[in-house]
């Protein structure tokens, strides 16, 4: 089939019958509604030196009544990830696909290689004119994204993504990768926060090829692990107690057991508010494991071996010492390093080394002869001759440490030696001398 061109003439069409090939059904019921005898009668066939071979393509586009106006532009729409309808026009006659991904570009700042588009869950590398129509819909599916780099005190975290995931879910994983907790993060990108309901595509992150978004925490302690190295981060609640604190620890770290909390080295009783013990945001706990702990017990004739918890008070080694040596709770006195151990204090408290000696003093019930005039005293065995002293003088004002000595058995006591020291019992006579 050939064309010719000619000033003031009409264009002459010359029809090959023999080489007309029809590729689909609709096309030969438009060439049987339209025989060729009647085209062949309506056109002047005319040759001249400019002829040009028409194309298969156009002699179909030719005998097609809806592509006659074949250069004008139809619309078509492009569905993104967050429902949004993008429309696009777009001309038939040119390439299509690179004229709708110029498009998204210029509207959405996506280039081509961040997404795919699909039509009837088909994907489309390529479209043709017989695939696009007039109206038709494409849906716009993001492709992972290499990675974003997350960046808090300097330091960077990469982690994966889609740019359809909400940043809600970008806070899981910065959590479940790196232990920031969800509540204490704050993200931003651009000097914007993000907030947990929107996706990534809906910040326009898609248009930077490496984006940085920066983290802030707040309200968040540390706690330490020392034994182990290792340090935990944990969202701060001042209205939650330590009990409530030490659970939701053991619920996401099974293998803790049973510990103690110690904020500036002071064991956090579990009755307490955090806010009661001044723990604000990055305060450090100390975590310390509660062991069994082996020492002993020594009197003045007798040793006796003893394993506790650490987290038992001192109240309870003395309810031991009661069962063992029939000794009143309320008569002991308990020295570690020189110190008297306070009852309500846990072992952990009073820093009791493992296998190390404690030393047990009972009350003793003294009798003071002072000229054939006897009244009792009651004092630790452990205090020094001149405590006893000072105890008569408290009795007696005209009795002072200085003008007088004590004997026991016939033996002067001395000042600084213990009452233990000369092996004093309970009810034992201490005789006054007044020196002259």
């Amino acid at each position: 089939m050939q064309n010719s061109n000619n000033n003031n003439s009409v264009n002459e069409i010359y029809i090959q019958p023999q080489q007309i090939t029809y590729q689909n059904n609709n096309e030969a019921q438009e060439d049987h509604n339209v025989s060729l005898s009647e085209h062949q009668n309506n056109l002047n066939y005319r040759q001249d030196n400019q002829r040009s071979e028409i194309t298969y393509s156009q002699q179909n586009s030719l005998f097609n009544t809806n592509n006659l106006n074949f250069n004008k532009l139809i619309q078509i729409f492009v569905q993104m990830p967050n429902g949004r309808i993008l429309s696009c026009d777009i001309n038939k006659n040119e390439e299509c696909l690179q004229q709708i991904e110029d498009q998204i570009q210029k509207k959405e700042g996506i280039p081509p290689k961040r997404y795919r588009l699909y039509q009837d869950s088909k994907l489309l590398n390529t479209i043709s004119k017989k695939t696009i129509k007039k109206y038709s819909t494409l849906h716009l599916n993001i492709k992972c994204t290499n990675k974003i780099i997350v960046v808090y005190n300097n330091q960077r975290y990469i982690i994966l993504v889609k740019l359809n995931d909400f940043v809600l879910k970008i806070k899981q994983q910065l959590e479940d990768n790196f232990d920031f907790p969800i509540k204490c993060q704050k993200l931003y990108f651009q000097g914007t926060q993000l907030e947990d309901q929107y996706t990534l595509f809906q910040y326009q992150i898609q248009k930077h090829p490496n984006p940085i978004v920066e983290l802030k925490l707040q309200n968040l302690i540390y706690i330490n692990q020392e034994s182990k190295n290792r340090q935990f981060m944990n969202y701060l609640d001042i209205f939650q107690t330590i009990k409530n604190l030490k659970s939701l620890l053991i619920q996401k770290y099974p293998d803790l057991g049973k510990f103690h909390l110690l904020h500036n080295d002071v064991v956090l009783k579990d009755q307490f508010f955090l806010n009661m013990k001044d723990i604000k945001h990055l305060s450090i706990l100390k975590l310390v494991e509660i062991k069994y702990l082996k020492f002993e017990i020594q009197t003045s004739t007798i040793t006796l071996k003893i394993k506790k918890l650490d987290y038992e008070t001192i109240y309870d080694i003395k309810k031991k010492i009661e069962q063992k040596l029939k000794y009143s709770i309320y008569t002991q006195h308990l020295f570690y390093k020189g110190e008297e151990l306070e009852n309500q204090k846990e072992i952990f408290e009073c820093n009791i080394e493992e296998n190390s000696k404690l030393y047990l003093f009972n009350n003793l019930y003294l009798l003071i002869n002072c000229n054939f005039d006897v009244f009792p005293i009651i004092i630790i065995a452990n205090k020094k001759v001149q405590e006893l002293k000072q105890k008569i003088n408290e009795l007696n004002s005209q009795m002072l440490p200085d003008y007088f000595q004590l004997k026991y058995n016939g033996e002067i006591l001395k000042d600084d030696i213990q009452l233990s020291y000369y092996n004093v019992q309970n009810f034992d006579y201490i005789f006054m001398e007044f020196e002259i």
